[in-house]
């Protein structure tokens, strides 16, 4: 009896030992969201796993920080209180990191890299050799996008994306220019024949990537008929899965054309790009005081330079005019006979 009459008049933990701070940040990207699939997007999170981050934060504080409706979240009065202070939390804790970080000054440690995956796969990685040769005290950590709920790092230091938006205080540095194009594997076009126009291109099989979102104005309206209409007999939303189902000879799919350079035994058809999307470097100006991370900074603005590798540049060159490039990335599938 006296033990239960202790425990009832136990004082209640104080809020900031009741509040995790994995979980106040899983607020504040929904409130500043609106929305939990905004801030799953972000955080690279499930929806059902921040809404239930979210609930559990609201029953240790025993407060509702949101109220939630068919248009997204509203922040209850109490939650924008709350909301002020754990983003002053934030910039305090990214002030902290980066300040630790900027008196690192040797090219060693983990550099965290977020990239499409096909850019991720068939461009960046086949690459990482040389540079880790050079580079031996780096760790790299590339993330593709996959597995929300499990992504390789919480904090990404540079992003190689196609949004141009600009975010906070980051620099968004144009990096490359990529030319899409539909193409077929040989062994497919001796099967089905080649297609002489867009139209015939319809009749054809096709794969389709279904992730390509982005800059739809750079698409030839054509070219996107062609590609969002037609009946396509594979999609997928892994580059690696289209690409080996493009060398099986399943169909015809949209490609940067820059795979032809390291790609043998498939054919760009037509003489002009369907799109020429252009690709951004997004990062911290914290973050390239680092010496580790201006060490990958600017290997990867080398590995996508047009001087170097034409297929990048803003003008279109025909992959008939650059030859395989030897090693590094090549790949090859023979079909089932």
């Amino acid at each position: 009896m006296g033990a239960d009459k202790k425990a009832d008049t136990a004082p209640m933990l104080p809020a900031s030992a009741r509040a995790d701070w994995a979980d106040l940040r899983v607020f504040l990207h929904v409130a500043e969201g609106g929305s939990i699939s905004a801030a799953a997007k972000t955080l690279q999170m499930s929806q059902p796993t921040v809404s239930q981050r979210l609930r559990d934060l609201e029953l240790r504080l025993n407060t509702q920080l949101v109220a939630r409706g068919p248009q997204g979240v509203v922040v209850t009065e109490a939650g924008a209180r709350i909301r002020d202070h754990v983003a002053a939390m934030q910039r305090s804790a990214a002030q902290i990191d980066r300040l630790l970080r900027e008196y690192d000054e040797r090219p060693e440690g983990r550099v965290k890299i977020a990239a499409p995956d096909g850019i991720g796969s068939f461009w960046i990685a086949p690459r990482i050799g040389d540079f880790l040769r050079t580079n031996p005290g780096i760790t790299l950590s590339l993330d593709g996008g996959f597995w929300p709920d499990n992504p390789v790092t919480d904090e990404i230091d540079i992003s190689i994306q196609y949004d141009a938006r600009k975010f906070g205080e980051h620099v968004v540095e144009p990096l490359a220019t990529i030319h899409y194009a539909p193409f077929a594997a040989e062994s497919y076009l001796r099967t089905y024949g080649v297609p002489k126009s867009q139209a015939e291109l319809v009749a054809h099989r096709t794969i389709h990537h279904s992730a390509v979102q982005l800059q739809k104005e750079t698409w030839d309206p054509k070219a996107e008929a062609v590609r969002t209409l037609s009946a396509y007999n594979v999609e997928t939303n892994c580059s690696a899965t289209l690409m080996m189902a493009l060398l099986a000879g399943s169909g015809i799919a949209f490609l940067p054309t820059c795979a032809a350079a390291f790609i043998p035994g498939i054919v760009m058809l037509g003489e002009q790009p369907a799109a020429s999307p252009r690709l951004y470097l997004v990062y911290d100006p914290n973050v390239a005081r680092i010496a580790r991370a201006r060490a990958v900074l600017d290997w990867l603005k080398e590995i996508f330079s047009s001087s170097l590798h034409p297929w990048f540049g803003e003008e279109f060159v025909h992959p008939r005019e650059f030859a395989l490039t030897p090693g590094a990335g090549r790949l090859s599938y023979e079909a089932p006979a």
